[in-house]
């Protein structure tokens, strides 16, 4: 940012600010959060007046699937990306600050002159500079290439390969190709032994666990965990159970039971017309409260990241779907065979619906059970992007 003097003229917008503490967090602990949809005299924001681009970004589902092919895989992410992009001249006005530095000093007038979290542009704009740093420079780096377009969410980057070699030398391209544009990579972690042996030639991390898109991953055992941390209420309503329910993070739908039986319960209790404040009846209470206890055994779930065999000569996906009174849903398998014979099958995403509460016959609902199974098996491939040999749909029971 930089020092200006206001004299009241012009046009500007004036962003309130306040600082954000997360001790969890290993590096910056304490961040800056700028809200840009504050009204100002006007009663217009910055937000409100913005374009926001639309959505240029891949979905987080199909980054999360790729991820999950690859034998030797790794994280990164773009050290303050936001901060490495300059807005243009005529409109840092629009975001400027008020700051002192202690109780008793001037206040004083900055105008933040980079991409700034918290205007509805910012996204946008951030993804927008990737795409043309790929454009500008995949002659260059050709391995590099389909991983902005592709294995890049926001400031993160999920990718891997099937060689430890074409991994090192993807690594070497992508340092290459940000330093082009003034962006460092840091927070290295991956799965591959042959590299975090050595630190200081390819700073990979040593990490137990580390977060690959809201989801644990532990690079050492390769495996997705998962952590759920529930305090037992004092007293349940219905806010705090959707509230409980919003917290279980699960993109892929490996907790699909779990998420299931959770939904079907927020059902019931739109049925009794309970209030947002009420408190739980007493045979449903003790439901919740037995469900909020079983939570605990989540934590000792561990699901592998890989879900194809190395050097897979056979390759094919497997849908299932069924549907019962109270819900309907579809899984995906990929079963994976190799030169020697040796098989390998693997959940690779799930999904669920919570019947209507307008009674429907159950063989309508198997239809739509199966229409969810195709919709999600189309996502599936698109996101995996493998030779498949077979894809077959089936029926599973559901209890």
């Amino acid at each position: 940012m930089k020092k200006i003097k206001a004299d009241g003229s012009g046009v500007s917008f004036y962003m309130p600010h306040h600082g954000v503490y997360r001790p969890e967090k290993a590096t910056t602990k304490l961040r800056t959060g700028f809200n840009a949809s504050s009204p100002s005299m006007s009663e217009k924001s910055l937000n409100s007046i913005q374009f926001n681009g639309g959505l240029v970004q891949e979905d987080l589902f199909f980054i999360m699937v790729r991820f999950r092919k690859h034998k030797y895989a790794f994280t990164t992410d773009i050290e303050k990306m936001f901060r490495k992009i300059n807005i243009h001249p005529e409109q840092t006005c629009l975001q400027r600050i008020l700051w002192k530095k202690g109780i008793g000093k001037p206040i004083k007038t900055y105008e933040l002159t980079t991409v700034t979290y918290g205007t509805v542009s910012a996204p946008y704009l951030a993804m927008g500079t990737l795409k043309q740093l790929e454009m500008d420079e995949a002659n260059n780096f050709p391995l590099e290439a389909p991983v902005v377009l592709s294995e890049c969410y926001m400031d993160d980057i999920l990718s891997g390969s099937e060689s430890i070699e074409e991994v090192i030398e993807l690594q070497h391209q992508l340092i290459e190709m940000f330093k082009t544009a003034g962006m460092h990579l840091h927070k290295w972690c991956g799965n591959l032994p042959e590299t975090t042996s050595n630190l200081q030639e390819y700073a990979f991390l040593e990490s137990h666990e580390t977060k690959a898109l809201g989801i644990i991953w532990n690079p050492k055992l390769d495996c997705f965990l998962f952590r759920i941390e529930q305090q037992r209420p004092t007293s349940c309503t219905k806010r705090m159970v959707l509230s409980t329910i919003a917290r279980i993070f699960d993109p892929l739908g490996l907790l699909g039971p779990i998420i299931t039986w959770a939904k079907i319960f927020m059902q019931r209790l739109w049925l009794l017309e309970l209030g947002w404040s009420d408190e739980l009846p007493f045979k449903e209470e003790k439901e919740w409260r037995r469900f909020i206890d079983s939570l605990e055994a989540v934590n000792n779930i561990a699901i592998d990241r890989c879900i194809v065999i190395h050097r897979a000569e056979s390759i094919e996906l497997q849908a299932f779907s069924d549907a019962s009174e109270k819900t309907y849903g579809s899984s995906i398998y990929l079963k994976s065979i190799s030169a020697l014979g040796e098989v390998k099958v693997c959940l690779v995403t799930s999904k669920s619906r919570v019947s209507p509460l307008k009674q429907i016959s159950i063989p309508r609902l198997e239809l739509c059970g199966a229409v969810l199974a195709a919709k999600l098996m189309k996502k599936v491939k698109e996101a995996l992007n493998l030779q498949l040999q077979l894809c077959i749909f089936g029926r599973i029971r559901l209890l």
